[in-house]
Formats: C-alpha cells, structure tokens, sequence
C-alpha cells in the first residue's frame, strides 16, 4: 500500500466496500467513524463495520464521539491525542474539536467521505487543501440524500451507479469528479446492490485519487433541476398492506431488508416478512382461486400463502416477533392457529 495524504470518513458496509477497494492500492493517514452505540436486548456495545476492519487491517481510525449528554457526562474529564504509534483511538472530547487538532496536526490534503452518516462542519471542511470528495451509490443530481440504495430499488430503476464530487455545505450537491454506471440484475437485493456499487466506487476511487490531489482536474457542476431526493426511513416504512399488488411488496422487501424491515400485523402481532415467491396461476386449483379472498392465507403443498391484490405468493421466509427467522413451512407447524381458525380447511 502506498501511503497517501488523505483523511476517511466511513460507518457502513458501504463504507467497507469502497475501502477494501482502495487499501488494495493506497493507506490513508487516518480513518474516522462514528462512534459505537448500544444495540440489541441487552444495549451491548458493538463496534461498527468500519472500526473492526480497520482493526483487522491495522488501519489508524479514532471514533467520532456521539452528541449525546449521557455520553458527554462520561467523558468530560478525558482527553484524546493522535499518536502514530498505535492504530485506533478514542475521540472522547467535544464532538469535533479533537478532529481538528488532528487535521491541524498531521495536515492531510483532502477528505473522502462514503456513506459516514453526518454532516461534515464547514469548518472542516475548509482545514483539507483540496476538500473533501464524497463517493455517493448513486448517478446525481438523481436520489440525494441518505437511501440513494433503496430507493433506486423502489422505483425499479435498470440502472445505477455511483458518483465522486467534491462536497460543499449543501446535501449532495457538489460538483462532479467522475460518474460510472452499473446495469442492475432482476430482483436485485439492498444488500447486494450496496456490495457492487461499493467495490465500484472504490475502484473508480482509487482510479481517480491521485489526479484529483496533484493534477488539475475540470469538475463538472450537478443540474439542480434534475435533482431528485431520498428521505430518512421509519420502521413503519416497511408495513406491507395486504390490499397491495405484488410489484410493491417485491420491491419494498428487496429495498428494506434488513433495515428497517418489512412486515405485516397478525392478530396485533407483527411478522417479518424477508423473501417471498410468486405462484403461476395455473399452479393452482379453481376452488382455491375461488374462495381466496386479497388479504387471505392459504396453504399450498405444505407452504404458507397469501392472496395479494393481482398474485398469489409463497411467504418464504418469515420472523414472528420474539421468535427465530424460519421458514413458511415450519411456521405452519408451530403457529398455524394464528391465520387459520379450527374450522379452515386449509
């Protein structure tokens, strides 16, 4: 790896993908990434996907400290410094203040942001010589905002890409480096098109770095009136009504899995819904067509079904809540009582 003057700003997968691309070719001085959260039951600590790699590949990062007053409290009388010698540090005084002694310390030329989950100060922004570059999972102006993925997704797009522009102090707006395009497979998945448009942009990444820090290179300015924008999601983005076609349930399971999830309510308890398949019509028999009502369970050989607004679909794999990912099949065995009354024959 050559070593190469430039500051990471990364907290996802996404982040990982574009990094495992780059660190193929070039070290950056110092990674940074937002601080670990409690999750799950038990509000256990968990590293993101970020810091643990850097770990594995003995890559400097120090964590972003969170805004919270709890966390402020903890932390008041800590301090933290940049020392070369280790490779990982704690970022324990106010939120941004220790990055810019850091900046101001060991004066990289530019930052690269890919996917970091906040706003980067103006202020620091303007410590990097040459800016910061942002590698963005989409083909701007198009989907600005934080669920480029998804809702290229949702809107059934047959292609994507991904963008490097320099950023400025609004959303997604800078003006562009480079642009590569990528052609999606049917029934492309949130997980898988986070992976390929990940490995893409570090690619392109590596590709373009050091034109951009030592030659001069001409930016092309996005056209704001082609923008378009993504928002935040909720948990009940992903509820899937039982009168909808099969098309929106397809692309809402395929966008938001894993987070936030999709769903629908049973008797006021919710099941997740992770992968489902579509039944031919002459799969089935005209009494079952018949009776089956949209909205409505039924069974064939073996599997769990439902009736949407224009398909007939297979659930086939399901998560009750408090209870283990299973299959439709075996969640027939154990909790059939649920959907079906004592006197269905299904």
């Amino acid at each position: 790896m050559k070593n190469l003057p430039v500051f990471f700003f990364g907290s996802s997968r996404f982040s990982v993908y574009v990094l495992k691309e780059f660190i193929k070719k070039y070290k950056p001085l110092l990674i940074i990434t937002n601080q670990a959260k409690p999750a799950g039951r038990g509000l256990k600590i968990k590293l993101n996907e970020v810091y643990s790699f850097c770990l594995q590949h003995k890559l400097e990062v120090i964590e972003l400290p969170n805004t919270s007053q709890n966390h402020q409290n903890q932390q008041q009388n800590k301090q933290t410094t940049f020392n070369n010698k280790n490779n990982h540090h704690n970022a324990n005084t106010e939120q941004w203040q220790n990055i810019k002694l850091i900046i101001n310390q060991i004066q990289p030329l530019a930052g690269i942001v890919a996917a970091f989950s906040k706003i980067i100060p103006k202020n620091i922004i303007d410590l990097f010589p040459k800016g910061i570059i942002n590698v963005h999972p989409s083909l701007l102006p198009k989907y600005r905002g934080p669920n480029p993925l998804r809702e290229t997704i949702l809107q059934g797009d047959n292609e994507s890409g991904i963008t490097i522009f320099k950023i400025d102090e609004l959303i997604d707006h800078g003006p562009i480096i480079v642009q590569e395009k990528y052609k999606l497979k049917a029934n492309i998945t949130y997980e898988e098109l986070e992976l390929e448009l990940g490995i893409l942009g570090g690619k392109t990444l590596t590709e373009i770095i050091e034109n951009y820090l030592y030659k001069d290179i001409e930016l092309k300015k996005q056209n704001d009136d082609l923008a378009t924008y993504t928002k935040k999601l909720k948990k009940d983005d992903g509820f899937l009504n039982l009168t909808d076609d099969f098309e929106i349930w397809n692309k809402k399971i395929r966008a938001y899995n894993p987070w936030p999830g999709t769903f629908i309510k049973i008797n006021d308890k919710i099941l997740k819904i992770f992968s489902i398949e579509k039944l031919p019509d002459n799969f089935l028999k005209k009494d079952i067509k018949d009776k089956t009502q949209t909205g409505q369970f039924f069974t064939f050989k073996n599997n769990l079904c439902l009736k949407l607004k224009d398909a007939y679909i297979i659930l086939q794999k399901v998560q009750l809540e408090n209870r283990k990912i299973m299959s439709g099949k075996e969640f027939l065995n154990g909790f059939r009582k649920l959907i079906f009354n004592s006197s269905d024959k299904n």
